[in-house]
């Protein structure tokens, strides 16, 4: 498991840089995640048979096929809700089926899973502007990740500066113990206009 957080922290760094080197990168949560997934997948494309298979909906099953399957998974729906990346220990997911050999669903049983929760202050039309909307947004999935064991980062991506240190550090403290709370705040804010002073110094020249 130390090698698996290690290589997680390492491509979160990676996102977490580029973000604050560039914010115009990234126009919404969705380029973030999926910029977080193609990282992750350098690390976690192999291969493994799922073992664990059931066949609901008959008494006498038909033999399975080989389910083959990598860890990494985006929008994973759970019992609570969606997870928005999951590096899944595959000895501990059970597969389901019905008898006709559709697929059912995927049931994550106690395992050395890890989730990841990515929030990010702009959407596709606006931006959050609102700090308090924001913070709750962020303690929502905080609160989702607190339900589970394993360990659990919560990504957060501010382009508007909306939350300070001190907020940061209140949010952590929401957080259980395998829950790993990260904050990138971009501290040139969402705001694509030149500075007036500089345009007023560049004209008179």
């Amino acid at each position: 498991m130390d090698g698996t957080l290690s290589r997680i922290r390492e491509c979160i760094t990676n996102l977490q840089g580029k973000f604050l080197s560039c914010p115009s990168l990234y126009f919404n949560e969705s380029d973030l995640q999926s910029e977080l997934y193609a990282l992750l997948l350098k690390h976690f494309d192999e291969r493994k048979e799922i073992t664990n298979v059931f066949v609901w909906g008959t008494d006498n099953p038909m033999p399975t096929s080989k389910c083959l399957s990598r860890s990494l998974h985006s929008e994973l729906l759970l019992y609570n809700g969606r997870i928005d990346l999951a590096i899944l220990d595959l000895d501990n997911v059970r597969f389901a089926m019905n008898s006709r050999g559709r697929f059912g669903h995927i049931q994550v049983q106690e395992g050395s899973h890890v989730f990841i929760e990515i929030k990010a202050s702009r959407t596709n039309r606006s931006n959050i502007s609102s700090r308090n909307v924001w913070l709750n947004l962020i303690l929502a999935d905080i609160e989702k990740l607190n339900q589970y064991e394993h360990p659990c980062f919560m990504l957060s991506f501010d382009f508007n500066k909306l939350l300070d240190d001190s907020s940061v550090v209140l949010l952590k403290k929401r957080a259980r113990k395998n829950v790993e709370v990260l904050y990138a705040r971009s501290e040139t804010g969402d705001n694509y206009l030149r500075s007036l002073d500089l345009l007023g110094r560049r004209t008179c020249r």
